[in-house]
């Protein structure tokens, strides 16, 4: 195994996107996630849907200088609106259906790799039940893509 932040690195940056498809824009992350992978083939892009710890491990194995999680949160932000969190900051990203706090998320990449991790949080404004994003967090969800594949996926 690499050196955690040291040689060996064979991904610069991961993403694990998380959330639960079944509450509307709870499902945000894990959609960021499946349309980033298909986009980008061969990137180490994951969905973890509602158990985003079980794919920690996965993360860690590629390696990478930065880790990007992203899931909906209600952080009192504009409806659709992406903030990023990191390191303390990350206990102020209101709500999660999920098992694993996005802060326990980072804390155990941060000392499992030595990545640095911040959280692309994305202010849901539907969380009924349901399976289609409201317009404003689609939206957030295709500028995210773009920024993410301009800014990390670079070709």
């Amino acid at each position: 195994m690499p050196p955690p932040g040291g040689l060996g690195r064979v991904n610069r940056t991961a993403v694990l996107g998380f959330g639960n498809r079944l509450w509307r824009d709870d499902g945000a992350g894990s959609v960021v996630a499946e349309r980033l992978a298909a986009a980008q083939p061969g990137a180490a892009v994951f969905d973890g849907g509602m158990v985003p710890e079980n794919y920690l491990e996965k993360v860690a194995n590629t390696h990478p200088a930065t880790v990007l999680l992203v899931d909906a949160a209600d952080f009192g932000g504009a409806p659709g609106e992406v903030r990023s969190f990191r390191g303390d900051e990350l206990a102020q990203a209101g709500f999660s259906t999920h098992a694993g706090s996005p802060r326990m998320l980072a804390t155990y990449l941060e000392a499992r790799c030595g990545a640095e991790v911040t959280m692309l949080a994305i202010q849901p404004v539907d969380v009924r039940a349901g399976d289609v994003l409201s317009p404003q967090v689609e939206t957030a969800v295709r500028e995210l893509l773009d920024d993410l594949a301009s800014r990390y996926f670079r070709q």
